[in-house]
This record gives structure tokens, sequence and C-alpha cells, in this order.
């Protein structure tokens, strides 16, 4: 008998490893497959788009950004042919100010400024911008794991660099001109990102698969922010010559994707870059999530029918192998954004690779849009693919379809009555018919390899209770020099005059999802034109002297003030905890609730003084732990009649027990603290900040909120987290940082 329940406990404990090792691997699994969130986006694009708002007005507007070669590139009239050496066509798509970089604010110096390859430069500044509206704060000391993913294919500047000077040209700052790799590394060291850095280069796949690989990064726990997005600048003629020899470029330097005209391509500059976070992540920080990256793969030609031609078999294969990952049904797919790039070959190729894949489960007739932002901006090599991710997000976003441009005839190399694909020649309802918007993105290197994602757009976002607004809020703005500041008053002034955006949410986002910097200003307003009012009043603001941004805090306790604060009572925790703590001490001595005594219909008839003295104790109590847990903590008290007390305890000579029934008169040994503490007083007050807690205001939440404005002006350190933790608030995007570029550049002006 002991024997068989021996057997039966050996299975039980088997049955119990069995199981754990299930839910293992069930979460490995869940892991793998876990959704990515992009929470960020920044660019640079043709057409003088800074943003994603301006990317979205240029496609909403159907404008082709392409343009005449600017003279600073090359001299497009005398390379312009078709014989040998020659360029087939004079357009392009460009960038403007390329030149021009807030070296300041990066803390790079001017010669290296001048000779670091634009590239980098571009991708140090829209990566920030990225960071900055995923509203993730960067703080270099936190040696943060944040990855770095860079699609990036030419070197022109550092052949500029040899052109013009030689070999002597060549010096330790060489590396930032010539070397690719700097492009991430320079990002990752300037910042403390100590997670992976890495430049992708696949040709015009790069910044796609740069996405693919900061996924699979992210889901295998390397990093838990990522940057991924690609860069591209056409700064010297050799390429193009290359490729017109080819044959690849179109004469009008334009691409003319699925259409019958279609003879080449266009090259582009561009610069994109995301930011991206776990599904989970993204959750439980509040950030903004654009939409998702369900699933993504790569793989390549293998042996087509050339080095440099396209292998529809291949693309069937990685479509599809994304969308086994993403757990996607093809029909499912309501957009694919096509590489497309508008050559005779490639498109057919591509759209019945395409449609072999998505064309399945389709029973209901279900037509699929398809399109290419190449036609709006040019192909802009290895940023391309994430220029259509950001494409693709934008339109889910607000539900339409941009218009596919220079589609005149349909490509009659394309079999289009076969297939149930439409293409928008204007901006078009987004409509799925299955479910949430979910699209494709397919981008294709010159070399052979391939890649696809698949995004869809976020689940509606659950709003949680709001508590009951307080009655005003504090705006915190800061920025490298004075010029910054007063740009920043002006880009946010521009925002308040339009946002419906909550300012509890505004000021929030200002607040924790950005860096601080030395030059600050802050404003108090009770509404959003109220702050505007503030900030247009303000302008300027202080600087906080570098390396001193946090100055020492004396706690400054009163004699009087047992009244108001009923308000911090209810709304604020660390200020409630504080005060019924001090009632818990000494419910005793008062023979009736303290809270009652302060706050009830009775409030402030006490019955002798004894009463009155522990109300001004608790209420300075409860404002020093309120201010404490805002992270303002102090490095030395003062204090003078009841104050003297709180000071004490606050010290730590003290118990609160012991600091209350002094306060309420009761004797008991000498306490000689303050030998202890008031030499610390001295030498804090001759540097730092006095904070009065003893003080008695009617109108409390506006002194509390100019006081916390003015500490943050003087570099004290403030949890701005904690002080909106009783709020239910979301980061937003916001006015992102006003760079204060100047010209550096290899040639004269």
């Amino acid at each position: 008998m002991s024997e068989e329940i021996n057997y039966r406990q050996l299975l039980q404990q088997q049955l119990v490893k069995i199981r754990k090792l299930e839910a293992r691997l069930e979460q490995a699994e869940a892991a793998r497959r876990e959704p990515i969130a992009i929470v960020g986006m920044g660019c640079r694009l043709p057409g003088g788009v800074e943003g994603p708002e301006d990317f979205w007005e240029l496609m909403v507007r159907g404008v082709d950004a392409t343009s005449e070669v600017p003279p600073d590139r090359w001299d497009a009239e005398a390379l312009f042919g078709t014989e040998p050496g020659k360029i087939a066509t004079r357009r392009g798509g460009f960038l403007k100010d390329v030149e021009r970089f807030d070296a300041r604010f990066f803390g790079i110096s001017e010669r290296e400024a001048e000779r670091m390859d634009p590239q980098q430069r571009l991708v140090l500044e829209v990566a920030w911008e990225a960071l900055e509206r995923a509203g993730h704060a960067v703080d270099r000391a936190r040696r943060e794991r944040v990855g770095v993913f860079v699609g990036v294919m030419n070197n022109d500047y550092g052949q500029r660099v040899l052109d013009q000077e030689g070999l002597a040209g060549i010096d330790p700052t060489f590396m930032g001109a010539r070397a690719n790799c700097a492009i991430s590394g320079r990002l990752s060291y300037l910042w403390g990102f100590q997670g992976p850095s890495l430049v992708v280069d696949t040709a015009c796949s790069s910044s796609l698969v740069a996405v693919h690989l900061a996924c699979q990064s992210l889901r295998n726990g390397e990093c838990n922010v990522a940057l991924a997005g690609g860069v591209n600048l056409l700064l010297s003629p050799e390429v193009s010559v290359y490729l017109s020899s080819s044959g690849a470029l179109s004469p009008d330097g334009r691409c003319k994707s699925f259409d019958a005209s279609a003879d080449g391509f266009g090259r582009a500059e561009a610069c994109g870059m995301l930011a991206l976070e776990r599904l989970s992540d993204a959750r439980a920080r509040g950030s903004p999530i654009l939409a998702i990256i369900r699933g993504s793969a790569v793989g390549h030609d293998g042996p087509s029918s050339a080095f440099t031609v396209p292998n529809g078999v291949a693309q069937q294969g990685v479509i599809r192998q994304a969308l086994q990952h993403a757990g996607v049904a093809p029909a499912e797919v309501s957009y694919l954004e096509a590489h497309g790039t508008g050559t005779a070959m490639g498109d057919p190729i591509e759209a019945e690779a395409m449609w072999s894949v998505l064309k399945e489960g389709r029973e209901g007739g279900e037509s699929l849009w398809m399109g290419s932002v190449k036609t709006n901006l040019g192909y802009s090599e290895a940023a391309s693919g994430v220029v259509g991710m950001m494409k693709v997000v934008l339109a889910m976003r607000h539900g339409q379809l941009p218009a596919h441009l220079h589609l005149k005839t349909p490509n009659p190399r394309i079999d289009w009555a076969s297939m149930a694909v439409k293409v928008p020649g204007e901006l078009t309802a987004w409509t799925p018919t299955r479910g949430a918007r979910i699209a494709g993105v397919t981008s294709y290197g010159r070399t052979g390899t391939l890649a696809h994602v698949v995004l869809a757009e976020p689940p509606p976002r659950v709003e949680p209770e709001r508590r009951p607004e307080r009655p005003g809020h504090v705006l915190v703005l800061s920025a490298r020099s004075e010029e910054a500041l007063r740009a920043q008053v002006e880009r946010y002034a521009r925002f308040l005059a339009t946002s419906t955006e909550s300012l509890g949410d505004v000021c929030f986002t200002a607040a924790v999802g950005r860096t601080h910097f030395e030059h600050r200003l802050a404003v108090v307003g009770r509404d959003a034109r109220q702050v505007r009012e503030r900030l247009l009043e303000a302008r300027g603001g202080s600087k906080v002297t570098p390396g001193a941004l946090a100055p020492d805090v004396t706690f400054v306790f009163g004699g009087e003030g047992a009244a108001g604060s009923r308000e911090l009572y209810e709304t604020q925790p660390a200020f409630r905890e504080g005060l019924e703590a001090c009632a818990a001490a000494v419910k005793d001595v008062l023979g009736e609730p303290l809270v009652g005594l302060m706050y009830g219909e009775g409030a402030g008839r006490w019955k002798d003084a004894a009463q009155e003295r522990i109300a001004v104790f608790a209420r300075q109590w409860g404002l020093s732990r309120m201010w404490r847990a805002w992270g303002v903590r102090p490095s030395a008290v003062a204090g003078e009649g009841v104050g003297e007390w709180v000071a004490a305890v606050e010290a730590g000579v003290l118990g609160l027990e012991a600091g209350l029934r002094r306060a309420a008169g009761e004797a008991g040994p000498a306490v000689e603290w303050a030998s202890a503490v008031l030499p610390r007083v001295t030498r804090a007050s001759d540097v730092g900040v006095r904070l009065d807690l003893g003080r008695a205001d009617g109108a409390e939440w506006s002194l509390v909120l100019e006081t916390l404005g003015a500490l943050y002006v003087r570099g004290v350190e403030v949890d701005w987290a904690a002080f909106d933790a009783p709020h239910a608030r979301r980061r937003i995007a916001l006015p992102t940082y006003p760079f204060q570029r100047q010209r550096y550049w290899l040639t004269p002006s």
C-alpha cells in the first residue's frame, strides 16, 4: 500500500513539473511573438517635411516633392546626359538645410561637426525627436538599455573630405566622416545607451531589416527601448552615374510605380526613426501607442536570374513568413505599402508575388489596397522601408489612404483583371472589411535582401477614470540655450492656442517626458489660455549653473498655520498619510479626531492651545511628507515655535509622537537637537533654497504650484511622476526641441 502511495506522489510531482515546464514554454513562445509598439516617430523628408504632421499634410495634398538637384550637391547640368559618366536626370527628392546642425546641443566641437557625415547628424536630431514624441526623457547617467538600429548604405561626405583635402585631411575626426558604424555608435555614446548598437546595410531594404532586428532584440530582452530607422543623403554624383549606366534612373526623376510609363526611379534623401517598446511595457508605462508591429521577416532572393534582379518566389516566401509570425491571415491585410520603385521589371514581379500570397482566403471578394510613398518623395534607398512604415502608421491614425501619384495608365504587364487590387488615386477612406486595419510593408534590396513587416492599428485606448482635476497646473520648459528656450516658448504658445488636449496631460508630459536642461522656465495657470498668456509674458527664463542642478534645500517650519490644506488632504495621499500618522500618535491627547478638528464643521474652533499646536504640527508634517514624496528632500531643517519640534522630528532627533507631545506643551527631557541641525542650515542657506512650510495661504494650490515651479527653475530635482501620481495622466505628442542650427560644411558658404 505504501508503495502505491509513493507511486502516486511521484506521479503528482512529475505532473507538477510538467505543468511548470509547459507554462515556461508558453511564456517563452509568448515573448517570442509579443507585438512591438511604435511609440514615437521622427523624420526629415523632401518637400520641407520636418516631422510626422508635415509628412501627413504633404500626402493629404498629393504633393510631388521632387525637385531639381540643388547646386550644393553637384552640377546637374554639366553631368546631365545618357553617355558614360553622365546622369540621366536632373531631378530627385532632396532635403533642405542638410549643411546646418545644432552642434552645441549635442556637445560636439565645431571642427568635428564640420567633418561629421551629415547623415550622422540627421540621425542624432531625428532620433531625439522620436524619443521626445514617445515621452522618453533621456538621462545619460541612467545608462539605459536602449538599442540603436540604423539602415544606411551610402557615404558621400567622406568622399568629399578626401576629394577636397586628400590624405592630409585624415585626422582623428575622419572616422565621423567616413565610417557608417559611427552613425549608431555616436548616438549610443552621446546618450549613454548600452543596448545593441549597429548599422545595417542591405542596400534599399536596410531600414526595414533594421526594424526587424530591433523587434527581435526587444523580444529577446537585449533592450527595453529601441530606436530603428534609416538615413540617406545624396551628396556626390558617383552612385547616380552608376544607376544611370544600369538604366535604373528615370529621366524625369520620379517614381511612376505600377504605371505603364514606369521607366526607372528618382533617387531621394530621407531620415526616419521609430521609437519602439514591447507592447506590454508600452501599456504599463502609458506610452502613446501609434501602431503595432505584429510580425516581420527577412530573406534573400537566392538564385534569381541575375544578381540585381528580384525573385518573385522569394518575395512570396518572406511575406508568408511575416504573416505567420504575426498570426495574421492573408485576407486580414487590407493595405500593402509596396516597394514600388517604378521599374519595368520590378513592379510586375512584386505585384504578382504579393497577390499570390494575399489573395488567400478572400472568398468574399474583399479587395486589397496598394500604394507606394515613393510616388510622393522619390526612392530614399536605405531609408525607404521606414518611410513606408511611417506612411502606414499615419494612414491608420487618420483612417485614410493618401493618393498614389503618377498612375495614369496601369502597367499592362500586371494582370490587374485577375487581382482584386485597388490603387487609391485620391485621398480615400480606409475601411477594412475584416476587423482592425492591418497592413504589410515590403522592401527589397538591390543585392537581394528582402524584408516584410506586418503592422496593425492599436486597440482603442481605455481611458482610466479621471479624478477631480486640480485647480491649476505648472508647465515647465527647458533648453540648452537662452535662444532655444525662447523658441521653445513660441512653439508651446502656438500649440496651446489650438490644442484640445488636457492641460494636465500637457504639463505631465512636458515634465516627465522631456530631458531637463540648464535654461529653465516654469509658469502656472488654471487653463491653457492662462498658461499661454503667462508663457508669452515670461519669454525668458533662468539658467541653472551646469554641474549644480540640485542645490541644497532647507525645510523651514513655523509656529502658526493650523488652518488650510483641506484640498491637499483630499487630493494628496502623502499629505493625508502624514496628517493621519499624527492623528494616530496623539489620539489620546486630543480626545477627538484631528481631521474633524481641522476640516470638520467646526474647523478652527480649538478647545485649548494644545489642540491648535498639534494641528499646526500636523499640517506642516503633512506638507513635509508631500514634498518628500515629490522628490524634494531637505539637506537641512530649521524651525521656530511649534515648527522647532517639527524640525526636530524631520531631523531624526525625536520620534513623531515625542515631537507632537512636545508641541502640545507636555514636559520631557531636554533635547539638544539644534546643534546637530543648525550648522547644516547655515551652510545650506547661503547657496541653497529655503522652503517655507509654515506659511498659511488661502489660495494654497496656487502657492504650491508657484513654489514647485520656483524650485524647478532653481535646479531642484522634482519627481514629476510622483507629483501627478494621484491623477490618471497619459503621455501625448508635444512640440519637440527647437534645434538652433548653424552651418557646418566642408565648402565655404
